[in-house]
């Protein structure tokens, strides 16, 4: 599977036209061939671009599909000049559990970098790390991924960058795990022998209606 991260500004004034877009027209449609899973939503707290995607796809070519020349999904792409400081990665996702959105109102990004001589090892122990999220309360999904070009894992100046993404159904309950230590790895779940400074962000995730998919 394939994480696609598109994080963005929305021009001022258009936030609402743009929002209603991705809650009518995106998050509560169907599941379009190959999209696994979505999400989306602003930021809460911190600097930097304050809106945000995740949609997960079985399978490199599925995203293809999905993207235009630029890598801009179709659900944006309608809305291009309303969207600045924009910012596209895709991550390889190495172990995971849940992908459901239902639920969920808070979606947490840890990013950080490895040597890339050790991606494999650490791909080899992310199985155990989402293993032991998986029991936190309140978490409703976990990915962990390493960035990809499609095929290579990409490789910065000898680092490999990589991401755990986890949705939860209450900030409370996110706070609890990381015993409030927002910007660190949650508790429990710490490679620090492998991995680089990190950083974690914290978005507000988008409601929708019930409906299919």
């Amino acid at each position: 599977m394939i994480v696609h991260l598109v994080e963005y500004r929305i021009q001022p004034g258009y936030e609402a036209e743009v929002t209603g877009l991705l809650v009518h027209e995106f998050m509560a449609g169907p599941l379009s061939d190959g999209l696994v899973s979505r999400f989306a939503g602003r930021r809460l707290r911190g600097h930097g671009r304050q809106h945000f995607v995740a949609t997960t796809w079985r399978d490199p070519e599925a995203l293809a599909r999905a993207v235009d020349g630029q890598g801009l999904p179709a659900y944006l792409a309608g809305r291009s000049s309303l969207i600045g400081d924009r910012a596209m990665s895709r991550y390889r996702v190495v172990a995971s559990t849940g992908l459901g959105r239902e639920g969920a109102k808070v979606l947490r990004l840890y990013r950080t970098s490895i040597a890339a001589d050790d991606a494999k090892s650490w791909e080899r122990r992310a199985a155990e790390t989402i293993d032991r999220l998986a029991t936190k309360n309140g978490l409703l999904v976990a990915q962990a991924g390493v960035e990809t070009d499609g095929e290579d894992v990409v490789v910065h100046d000898g680092d490999a960058r990589i991401a755990v993404l986890t949705a939860w159904a209450e900030w409370d309950l996110l706070l609890a795990a990381t015993g409030g230590r927002l910007d660190r790895p949650l508790l429990d779940t710490e490679l620090a022998d492998l991995e680089q400074p990190a950083r974690a962000d914290h978005f507000e995730l988008l409601r929708t209606e019930p409906g299919p998919g």
